[in-house]
């Protein structure tokens, strides 16, 4: 998964969104067990300095943001897994399948967290594109992957489309348009349909026996912070259980996190293994201080 992506112009429907994402509530019990350890996290990095100043909310927008942005990059990389492992038909681009996937993936979990995270990954797009247009980032219409807010507004899309009542308030914060919303229900019937129809003969069945996921977290002095904070959120743990329950797996597959020298998740075929970099959680961090907080100030001074 790529982090830079070109820009367009205009920033107006994403600057309503970054405004409003900070104060969606909490999730409501009963919690998964990454939104228990999240909710943990918050109270113990209470007195970490890199969170000086920083009110209990404030700290839980900054941490969801990481966490969210890195945990949809991981189960945007499982969607191409599933797709070189279990040799499944796309139609289109493989990126925007992947994109798919990691959507219907939290939108089937139907909880408050999981409409977080979603809802923090398409911010985290956004927030890409606004930093394009910053540092000028040239755009590259023949990359395999879309363009950030492309990316944001497919996800909204989607989540828009699985329930236009429940996602009405994203729809405005981001201002899809009514006649889009109308056929976003279409996209996301058949994304759904489709990733159900090619996943259905690789599911476990009843007594099938589970593939062992190995997970390792690589040591990095460099980004110790991160590693600690990882291994307490226990991402990939949750994850692999998840894939080593719901499918068959022809051969063994491994999750991995580990300093890479650059900001990425990646699916390695030769290796069978997914790779999330530190630096990823790193460069979220940065992205989520440099303009998440900036558009929050800028929110602030405008109510004066």
């Amino acid at each position: 998964m790529k982090l830079a992506k070109p820009f367009i112009a205009a920033i107006a429907p994403a600057a309503a969104f970054l405004a409003a994402a900070a104060s969606l509530p909490a999730a409501a019990a009963p919690q998964s067990q990454i939104a228990q350890r999240l909710d943990d996290a918050v109270r113990m990095m209470a007195n970490e300095p890199r969170f000086k100043g920083l009110n209990e909310q404030e700290r839980r927008d900054r941490i969801e943001f990481v966490a969210g942005n890195v945990l949809f990059a991981l189960v945007h990389e499982v969607g191409h897994m599933l797709i070189a492992e279990m040799g499944l038909p796309v139609l289109g681009r493989e990126e925007d399948a992947a994109d798919a996937f990691a959507t219907l993936t939290g939108l089937r979990m139907g909880d408050s967290f999981s409409d977080r995270v979603l809802t923090q990954s398409a911010r985290g797009w956004f927030l890409s594109d606004r930093r394009n247009q910053k540092d000028k980032v040239k755009m590259v219409f023949y990359d395999e992957h879309g363009l950030d807010r492309q990316r944001a507004y497919n996800i909204v899309c989607l989540m828009v489309g699985s329930d236009p009542e429940k996602f009405e308030h994203l729809a405005e914060m981001t201002k899809l348009p009514p006649e889009r919303r109308g056929t976003c229900q279409g996209d996301y019937s058949n994304a759904s349909w489709s990733w159900e129809q090619v996943l259905k003969p690789h599911l476990r069945g009843e007594g099938q026996p589970k593939t062992e996921i190995a997970v390792t977290y690589r040591d990095s002095a460099q980004y110790a912070f991160f590693v600690d904070g990882l291994r307490k959120l226990q991402l990939l743990e949750q994850v692999a259980n998840h894939l080593s329950d719901r499918y068959v797996w022809r051969r063994p597959i491994a999750l991995e996190a580990a300093e890479c020298g650059e900001p990425a998740a990646r699916w390695d075929l030769s290796t069978q293994k997914i790779t999330v970099c530190y630096e990823l959680a790193v460069d979220f961090g940065r992205l989520y201080q440099g303009y998440a907080m900036e558009q929050k100030a800028v929110s602030g001074r405008s109510k004066h």
